[in-house]
């Protein structure tokens, strides 16, 4: 499902296990076109505020979560292989926690563990960086 951030309600959007390939593909993209503008986008680690949402069913039992927390969620993400421009100061289990405080504190603590290391700070809304 969306997020809801739009119109303040999710809505259902149906997807299966090959919309994840093309998102990471997606992804892997993007980042080496901005490096090309903003140069060492590469190099050190990026703390980056990254959540799951709740999940519920459909009333035929499908899981239904927001695109993120099922590509966080996935064996895509868990088991990715290395990418100089995903290198991330938080684990995956603090990203997977289902409560949101502890996720933030976790991430937060893991960041100023390799501070020295960060060179880029952000998250996927803007409002989750502002809650940080």
């Amino acid at each position: 499902c969306s997020s809801g951030t739009s119109a303040g309600e999710r809505k259902l959007m149906p997807t299966i296990e090959d919309e994840l390939d093309r998102r990471q593909m997606l992804y892997s993209l993007l980042m080496p076109v901005m490096n090309l503008f903003v140069p060492g986008l590469d190099k050190g680690k990026g703390l980056y505020f990254l959540f799951i949402k709740s999940e519920t069913k459909t009333p035929g039992g499908l899981p239904a979560r927001p695109v993120l927390t099922s590509y966080y969620k996935s064996d895509h993400f868990k088991y990715r292989p290395f990418d100089a421009y995903q290198v991330y100061t938080s684990p995956t289990a603090a990203i997977l926690c289902t409560d949101s405080f502890q996720s933030m504190y976790s991430q937060m603590l893991c960041g100023l563990l390799v501070r020295t290391e960060v060179l880029r700070v952000g998250a996927v809304f803007a409002s989750g960086l502002l809650r940080a």
